[in-house]
């Protein structure tokens, strides 16, 4: 009992307890899992009935599971009629198993945490392993007792050759070693077909295949994983950390994804040419023809009167001009190339109170908001005519800003601009 409840605590610090007030965690495999009728004892036995022979056949084969309910009606009439109660250790198992079994049904029964077919359940397969056999034996011994002839080997060695024999052909069934995820016909697409200006989104459910087989030669620089969760629930989110990474307006996007539909996409992609080049849905692979298509239907610069502020002199004039806002700083170029905004833009604010300074920038005696242009997160706009990207800048006083862009060789341009207050 110390062990099991030992196991329980240490799920619970490790895994469950994220898990467990996961909006998406009660219905994960379907509410089948908890019990939904009234509470009245009838329809409480009901499904106790129901989720105990859904957890034995997720673990074991029918036949197996039917047998084993047999063997535990067995030995259960046998300890009732006084006929042999078997040794400590076999007691101790089958005590263990009735003690979790009627935790995880009252569990179920209250809407904590589901029982039945799913995988939420796998915790109590060792204890189904363990009182399976044990009934087993039990009922060996119990019909050697009552025959009065020493069968219980022969009986054992038939009731396990049935279960090896179930098992393989469940194994066989319902191939647990085929290949749910066929990524590498996906990956032999991109390394076909995809361009270095391309961008290559692998959602968050196909990325950890994708980085497996990526390990050995190494991840493209243009081979973005992403981390949003998966796509077919929350798809905007999907395209918006998609646009963020797209490079440049001309290119195309590789999107590789699992459970997303054809239709669903384009319903959230209006006026967006996309080709579906690889189907099945594990993974699927659609083409983006047109980066920039997306990265307008998803850019939404912050400043309302943007167009009236870039039309002013800016506060520097440089490769880039930077115009100041109340609270933000608008970077335009025009004409403006993929080059142009591929390097980093470092930002440094002096603030009229050093106090003002989150704690790790005061001994530096400024604040460093360096950025790239795509982490903008869906303030900017860019087309071959123009770039812009909106930087926001924090609540505090400042007398000086310093900025400008730089690569691995040193400044690329710079400006600045002091003022009061």
């Amino acid at each position: 009992m110390a062990c099991f409840s030992g196991g329980c605590a240490t799920s619970y610090l490790v895994t469950v307890r994220y898990q467990w007030h996961n909006p998406d965690f009660a219905v994960d495999g379907g509410l089948g899992g908890y019990f939904q009728g009234e509470f009245d004892a009838r329809a409480i036995f009901e499904f106790s009935i129901d989720a105990i022979w859904s957890l034995l056949t997720y673990h074991l084969p029918p036949v197996v599971a039917m047998a084993a309910l047999a063997a535990f009606m067995i030995v259960l009439a046998a300890a009732v009629l006084g006929k042999g109660r078997g040794t400590p250790q076999a007691r101790a198992v089958l005590v263990v198993f009735s003690f979790g079994i009627a935790i995880a049904i009252g569990a179920a029964v209250l809407g904590l945490y589901p029982l039945g077919n799913i995988r939420h359940a796998i915790y109590l397969g060792p204890i189904v392993f363990l009182a399976v056999g044990v009934a087993f034996h039990r009922t060996a011994d119990v019909l050697s007792s009552l025959t009065r002839r020493r069968w219980s080997m022969p009986a054992l060695l038939i009731m396990t050759g049935a279960t090896a024999l179930a098992g393989v052909g469940e194994v066989r069934e319902g191939g647990p070693y085929q290949a749910s995820e066929d990524v590498k016909s996906v990956l032999a697409v991109l390394k076909e077909e995809a361009r270095e200006e391309d961008t290559v989104y692998f959602g968050w459910g196909a990325a950890p295949t994708a980085q497996f087989y990526l390990m050995e030669e190494g991840k493209p620089a243009n081979y973005h994983y992403g981390t949003v969760g998966w796509c077919w629930r929350s798809l905007n989110a999907c395209l918006r950390e998609m646009t963020d990474l797209a490079f440049w307006p001309g290119g195309r996007i590789w999107f590789v994804t699992l459970h997303l539909p054809m239709a669903k996409l384009q319903t959230n992609m209006p006026a967006v040419s996309v080709e579906e080049v690889v189907s099945g849905g594990r993974p699927s692979l659609y083409l983006i023809e047109d980066a920039g298509a997306l990265m307008n239907l998803h850019a939404t610069v912050l400043v309302k009167d943007v167009e009236t502020i870039l039309t002013r002199q800016p506060s520097i004039r440089s490769t880039f001009d930077v115009h100041l806002s109340e609270d933000a700083l608008i970077y335009s170029k025009a004409p403006c190339g993929a080059g142009d905004v591929r390097d980093t833009f470092f930002l440094h604010l002096d603030p009229a109170d050093a106090s003002d300074l989150p704690e790790h920038r005061r001994r530096h005696g400024f604040d460093n908001l360096d950025f790239r242009f795509n982490d903008s997160r869906g303030r900017w706009f860019r087309s071959a005519e123009r770039c812009a990207a909106l930087r926001e800048l924090p609540g505090y006083d400042f007398v000086g800003i310093r900025t400008g862009q730089y690569n691995d060789e040193g400044p690329l341009w710079t400006g600045e601009f002091r003022f009061d207050g």
